[in-house]
């Protein structure tokens, strides 16, 4: 069976977001069926806090070595991973 690993290579369980860059920007991916189970206003909630996130990764995204500059998932040993 093949396993999603994550930016740092570790074994994912449940994808939950990613900052991923594009050519003119960036773009916050967050996995919609389990923000469906979270709040009904989540987006409202959540955007705030990817704007703040998207302002301090645009200074560091010359230094990112893949499009996805940030991403968040439950690994596979039940912790959660920020990279």
């Amino acid at each position: 069976m093949n396993t999603v690993k994550n930016v740092a290579g570790n074994d994912v369980s449940i994808f939950l977001f990613r900052f991923a860059l594009t050519s003119n920007g960036m773009t916050f991916v967050i996995n919609e069926a389990i923000a469906a189970d979270m709040y009904p206003d989540l987006d409202e909630e959540l955007k705030p806090l990817a704007h703040a996130c998207c302002e301090t990764l645009s200074r560091y995204k010359h230094l990112s070595i893949s499009n996805t500059i940030m991403d968040g998932n439950i690994l596979a040993t039940g912790e959660f991973e920020v990279m």
